[in-house]
């Protein structure tokens, strides 16, 4: 089966890098590291593990359909109510929508800010459905985002209608947003207990609001299960383009003491993917002072902010660039004889020569670059479900070669229940 996107990582090898680059003695003892933990989580999938069991998954599509057409028919715009790995998935897969009528259907509220979650006038309200996600049922500014808007919905609508407006997708045990939603009479289905939300793209989670979008989750998995093969059949590292992702930056960590990873796709509609893969990688690894610290970016728009610090700024980070060839697209014609190094190349063309330049200053200037080329014109379901088993299988091989657990985040459980005690100890309104 034809891959669907490449992955070229020799930029970060010293001959090109400079004092920065990786030895290949460096690159091999990774390599070997990324290959017994591979070799572990396929043995974890064999058993039933999460990580990548969605991408072989097609029994539960009819119910998420299902469900997202039901939610859709109340109204022309969704509010996704939820934080974290409870939306950027979702956000992530909504990005690569095809233009339509489903697409920028979904609204997302994430952040419980009062001069973002405002009063509703009731002809707005009556447009609007909601979909609640939280796997904890527990997470305070869902919850607290939730109820404000219950309480509109019900003024506005009536108890009954506002509940048939809520979706609810939460952990099967007992929390309050379960509570709430069945005291309301609103439908709640299972996040599914052994899926972290940062890694939960490719179930219900991602895919229904993805659905609501226009977005194919049968085309969103199909690209993951491509991915998943591939790292399923590995013979050896180099078999595996996530665990040779894995072995790079683990190697870049260890030899040369980097602690930041930049992500910068040149697509727009891979903006929102950047930002997934910072909660996956900083959430994943960042433990025991292990760990990396993720950096969201887009071409070109960074090469105008941020690269100049890359290059003559202390040597802190690798650099991962997103590209994909030129499309179709009328020819350029400005008409002045300083630009007519433009004229005739497309606005794809720009970009991908964007791509290019930039990767070989960064590697001029001593820094690690990888450059992942997708094999399409233009971003689709298909492509981003294999750049995130792509990278769900690199942040959880990178963790075993680390030595620690990818799945946890104790530290983030730690700082929400800090949260709650200092809320229960100021006044009540």
């Amino acid at each position: 089966m034809t891959s669907l996107y490449s992955q070229d990582i020799s930029r970060i090898f010293s001959a090109p890098s400079g004092e920065n680059g990786l030895s290949q003695e460096a690159f091999g003892t990774a390599c070997h590291d990324a290959w017994t933990a591979l070799q572990r989580l396929c043995k974890e999938h064999e058993a039933g593990a999460p990580l990548m069991r969605h991408a072989f998954a097609a029994q539960d599509l009819p119910e998420i359909e299902a469900a997202a057409g039901d939610l859709a028919a109340k109204a022309s715009r969704i509010c996704l109510i939820g934080t974290g790995g409870s939306s950027l998935g979702a956000r992530t897969l909504c990005a690569a929508a095809p233009a339509g009528p489903s697409s920028g259907r979904m609204a997302f509220v994430e952040n419980a800010d009062p001069h973002s979650v405002g009063p509703f006038a009731d002809e707005e309200i009556a447009d609007r459905a909601f979909l609640v996600v939280s796997k904890s049922g527990t997470t305070a500014e869902t919850l607290a985002v939730f109820a404000q808007y219950r309480a509109m919905a019900a003024d506005a609508l009536g108890t009954a209608e506002a509940a048939a407006r809520f979706l609810v997708i939460t952990g099967p045990q007992d929390s309050p947003l379960r509570r709430l939603a069945l005291r309301h009479g609103m439908t709640a289905i299972d996040h599914e207990p052994d899926v972290v939300g940062r890694m939960s793209i490719l179930a219900n989670v991602g895919l229904l609001p993805a659905t609501i979008a226009g977005i194919d989750g049968g085309a969103v998995r199909s690209g993951a299960r491509r991915v998943a093969e591939q790292a399923l059949r590995a013979t050896t590292t180099g078999d595996c383009a996530p665990a040779l992702g894995a072995a790079m930056q683990v190697a870049l960590m260890r030899d040369k003491g980097l602690s930041a990873s930049v992500v910068m796709p040149y697509a727009d509609r891979l903006a929102e993917f950047s930002r997934w893969y910072c909660q996956l990688w900083a959430e994943s690894l960042g433990k025991g002072g292990c760990g990396s610290m993720p950096y969201p970016a887009l071409g070109m728009v960074d090469q105008h902010s941020q690269l100049q610090f890359w290059l003559n700024g202390p040597a802190i980070g690798s650099y991962t660039l997103i590209d994909l060839p030129p499309a179709d697209t009328p020819p350029l014609a400005l008409d002045d004889a300083e630009l007519a190094w433009m004229d005739g190349r497309s606005l794809g063309d720009l970009m991908q020569a964007a791509a290019q330049a930039t990767a070989q200053i960064l590697a001029q200037n001593g820094r690690p670059v990888r450059r992942i080329r997708l094999h399409r014109t233009s971003v689709d379901a298909e492509t981003v479900g294999a750049l995130a088993m792509h990278f769900l299988l690199e942040t959880a091989i990178a963790g075993y070669m680390l030595g620690i657990d990818p799945f946890t985040q104790p530290a983030v459980d730690a700082g929400k229940a800090l949260m709650r005690e200092f809320l229960s100890k100021s006044p009540a309104r």
